[in-house]
Formats: C-alpha cells, structure tokens, sequence
C-alpha cells in the first residue's frame, strides 16, 4: 500500500505532511480577494457571511504583499488575471443537532484559492475547520483560530511549511 501512495505522489504521514513552495496560483498575482458562502437556515446567517467574509479579509492582509479585498457576487474582479480569490464556503447549523444538549452554533467553513487559469488549478485547499459559536462575534478566540490555521494553509506569506514565505512572483 506504501508504494501505492508514494507511487501516486501522496504522502500518508498525516498533517505535518506539507508542500514546500507556493502553487502556482499565486505567481504574478496582483490582489487577493475574498469571496463567501453560506449555507445554513438559521437566522442571521447573511450577517455572519458579511462578518465573515470581513475575518478572512482581516486576517489574510496581514503581511499581505498585495491588497486584499472582499469580492461580491457578480462582481467581475473574480476573472481578472492578477486576481487570487479566496472562496469561503461555510456552512451554519445549531449546534444541538450535531450534538444533543449543545448550545450555540456551530460554523464549519473551507477555503480554497481560485484563480482563473487552467494551469493554475488548486483541486484542494485548506482543511476545513469548524468552530462553536456562542455569540455572533467572530473577532478573537476560536474563530480567528480556526481562520488563521486555514490562511497558512494557503497563503505563501502566511505559510508555515519548510521554504515557506517567499514571494508572490
């Protein structure tokens, strides 16, 4: 099974397992933007989307060698060829229906980097994270956590793999 994985180019050892340079996707980008989604049918969900959206914004433009926006729905910043958008997909649930008794909700997210160009294709971005949420604050605490173990997942400025941190071009 081990040369199967290391035949395939994959690697097994768990989440230590880490690539050493940037993917291509970020070579000559010239802004970041941060689009979100979120599926829930709980109230105040366009709320915490707006808010966080904002966190990934916050988070990702620190040390940010280019700016960092937020990016709307439609907006045509999305196909622009510097243009790295980070998609936010995030998911809201009450917490006691994933655990009985629970209180709060729980916010489970991913996020992968898009850019528009075939060579450039991440098929995978961060692992995704989930954090209970007790109030609507996403600011501080675990959810900054959760965002930022995402953004140095992805972003070479952020990053915290061998070789990491070098530039964009």
């Amino acid at each position: 099974m081990a040369a199967v994985v290391a035949a395939a180019g994959c690697n097994s050892s768990g989440p230590e397992a880490q690539a050493s340079t940037p993917s291509l996707t970020w070579a000559g980008a010239e802004r970041v933007g941060v689009q979100c989604v979120i599926s829930s049918t709980l109230g105040g969900a366009q709320d915490l989307r707006s808010a966080l959206c904002e966190r990934v914004r916050a988070l990702a433009s620190v040390g940010a060698p280019v700016p960092v926006g937020i990016i709307g729905a439609g907006d045509p910043a999305l196909l622009k060829a510097g243009t790295v958008t980070l998609l936010v997909h995030a998911s809201l649930r009450d917490a006691a229906t994933v655990t009985p008794g629970a209180s709060g909700r729980l916010l489970a997210f991913s996020i992968r980097p898009f850019r528009v160009s075939a060579e450039n294709a991440v098929l995978f971005g961060a692992a995704p994270q989930m954090v209970l949420l007790k109030t609507s604050n996403l600011e501080g605490g675990t959810a900054d956590a959760a965002i930022s173990a995402a953004l140095s997942e992805l972003l070479p400025w952020r990053a915290t793999a061998p070789g990491a941190g070098a530039p964009l071009n």
